[in-house]
């Protein structure tokens, strides 16, 4: 009973060392490129990491600063919150806005327009974050999305990587398939002419 062979483990053989005499040059070059675009995409696992880990810590660091000079208070609606418009298409960025009172630390009374929930009635409370001044702030970046940016700067120089080996072997393969069919039509041209004119004894 034969065994089926593997088509992944059949290419990949094409490309290892075999010693097969066979081999053209291009197609050993072409393993040599192989290798070195695989190994390319490889190392630069660890820089990715690196920098993915870094960018996420100084993310964390900046957060920190700015969640030092920020405080959250209660703050009173003194209008409706209005509705929020949702469609298939469409998903709301943020929150509505509406008028509201709030106290300082300071005990100081400010009143503006802050994000509040959809529908929200006149009278209700919502958290809002200020900064060191007392005006509204943005609330703190989620660690969790910090950490999403992070992985993402990691897995972009990974994806610029394998982008940049697999576009630089495409091209020289394009370029070594057209010497190749060149060398194969020479090939052939001298084939037929010794054939059509035999060697005489």
């Amino acid at each position: 009973m034969m065994k089926s062979i593997n088509p992944m483990m059949l290419r990949l053989r094409l490309y290892l060392p075999d010693g097969n005499r066979l081999r053209r040059r291009s197609d050993r070059l072409e393993s040599v490129l192989v290798l070195s675009a695989v190994a390319l995409v490889l190392v630069s696992i660890w820089p990715a990491v690196l920098a993915g880990r870094l960018g996420y810590e100084a993310a964390l660091q900046d957060e920190h600063a700015r969640l030092s000079t920020r405080h959250q208070v209660t703050a009173t609606l003194l209008e409706d919150a209005p509705s929020t418009r949702i469609s298939f298409t469409e998903v709301p960025s943020e929150w509505p806005t509406a008028a509201a009172r709030w106290t300082t630390p300071a005990g100081e009374e400010r009143t503006a327009r802050i994000p509040a929930p959809a529908l929200a009635k006149t009278g209700s409370t919502v958290a809002v974050w200020l900064d060191a001044a007392g005006t509204p702030a943005p609330p703190p970046t989620d660690p969790l999305v910090l950490q999403m940016r992070g992985m993402a700067t990691g897995l972009l120089i990974v994806l610029a990587a394998a982008i940049s080996a697999l576009g630089s072997y495409a091209g020289w393969r394009r370029w070594a398939d057209q010497v190749r069919y060149r060398e194969w039509e020479l090939a052939w041209e001298r084939a037929h002419n010794t054939w059509r004119h035999p060697r005489q004894p």
